[in-house]
């Protein structure tokens, strides 16, 4: 553990440091303020030993600063002095010291409040882990209850939409039938014109009036195109829904075999319009994988942020390749994209909640966090290759059959 010792005494300061490097300390000196200051912003400090009367900068100046830095971490702070009145202990205590010593210290008082404070530091990182752990297992239930109402979103669309289109479809595939004896008849009647010489005049006129505003000749040549494309635009529409179902897995609980060709083509169908927006190409190698035994959302939605990343990380008109593999263990997924890529400090930090390079609103830092949690749940693992400006690959390995631990695991979270 590193210890600072900020002391303008060189015969205290010699003492302090022989007793702290006994203990293993690896220790640090700072002949005033000034120093400990330029060295508390330069390297992490557990435990800092500071003298209150100092040239430069004294003791109670450094504590002000350390608790007013934005520097991660806790550091407990023991103030050093020759004062022993009750009001200057309270004041050192109110600017945020944690401990005091009096001066000359005694050797087994000093090695007690140290320990002291090695415990009270633990806490604080046993704290600050449970607070990430906490922090993760919101965003993935976050991330749950998003993909919970997709899909009660998508059962109530497939309920509610298909039954209109069905009898859509049905009405327009009777109306394409009848259409051609209809077309068929009215050319018997344009024959019959040449004899209709002796018909009232008036009624001769209204037939060449309908005949010049209907446009036999583009209504014969145009509309059974026209009830054919309407036709293909309902069975996109309901393409559309079955993917959204498909993609949403509403209604399939716990574990199940997927069909990751499948997963992604469902994926791809839900992204087509960020897809196209962006007139990305997609170059889909699925080879031909067996399925695996997951939690069918979970690895849906794992699939869904991978690709999404990769086609917001991607310019206009890039090429995204997503490719299928399998071994005897595992299926492997990997998207590769020839974005912006990352730095080697934003690519170390691309599996922690809540961090985004994204603008505000367009990014909540939860996608890969929460996909980094699923697959190892899964037993499988998620890796990636960046460069800056060289683009950027995601690799996900899943068991084709997961462990009894890592299903339990994944099953537990899910309730």
């Amino acid at each position: 553990m590193k210890v600072l010792v900020a002391e303008d005494s060189i015969v205290m300061r010699t003492v302090l440091v022989s007793h702290l490097q006994e203990w293993d300390y690896e220790v640090f000196e700072a002949r005033d303020g000034k120093e400990a200051w330029e060295l508390f912003q330069s390297e992490d400090f557990s435990l800092i030993l500071t003298d209150w009367i100092m040239p430069e900068i004294d003791g109670l100046e450094l504590i002000r600063r350390i608790r007013t830095s934005t520097r991660p971490g806790y550091c407990y702070l023991i103030l050093l002095t020759a004062k022993s009145d009750k009001e200057d202990l309270i004041t050192a205590m109110e600017v945020g010291a944690d401990d005091f010593l009096v001066k000359p210290c005694d050797r087994e008082e000093l090695r007690v409040r140290l320990r002291e404070g090695e415990r009270i530091i633990r806490l604080q990182q046993e704290l600050a882990q449970q607070n990430q752990q906490l922090r993760e297992t919101q965003a993935a239930l976050v991330e749950s209850e998003k993909l919970a109402s997709l899909g009660q979103l998508a059962a109530g669309m497939a309920h509610e939409i298909n039954n209109p289109i069905a009898f859509v479809t049905n009405n327009l595939a009777v109306l394409r039938r009848e259409l051609g004896p209809i077309i068929e008849l009215v050319r018997k009647y344009e024959q019959t014109r040449d004899f209709l010489d002796d018909a009232p005049a008036e009624l001769l006129e209204d037939l060449h009036r309908i005949e010049a505003e209907c446009d036999l000749d583009w209504v014969g040549e145009h509309l059974p195109q026209l009830l054919q494309s309407s036709t293909q635009g309902l069975t996109r529409v309901r393409d559309i829904i079955k993917n959204l179902r498909d993609f949403a897995r509403l209604d399939q609980a716990g574990c199940d075999d997927l069909d990751l060709g499948q997963a992604v083509m469902s994926t791809l169908q839900i992204l087509k319009t960020q897809i196209d927006e962006k007139r990305i190409r997609v170059e889909l190698d699925a080879g031909s994988v067996p399925t695996v035994l997951c939690r069918p959302d979970k690895i849906l939605q794992v699939i869904y942020n991978v690709i999404l990343n990769a086609v917001q990380a991607s310019e206009l008109g890039a090429e995204v390749m997503v490719r299928l593999m399998s071994n005897d263990e595992s299926v492997i997924i990997e998207v590769e994209d020839n974005g912006c890529g990352m730095e080697k400090e934003t690519l170390s930090r691309v599996f922690e909640p809540f961090f985004t390079t994204k603008p505000v609103g367009t990014g909540t830092g939860l996608g890969m966090a929460v996909s980094y949690g699923v697959v190892g749940d899964h037993g499988g693992a998620i890796t990636i290759d960046s460069q800056p400006n060289q683009g950027t690959t995601v690799r996900v390995v899943l068991p084709i059959k997961p462990s009894d631990d890592s299903m339990t695991a994944s099953l537990s979270k899910s309730t």
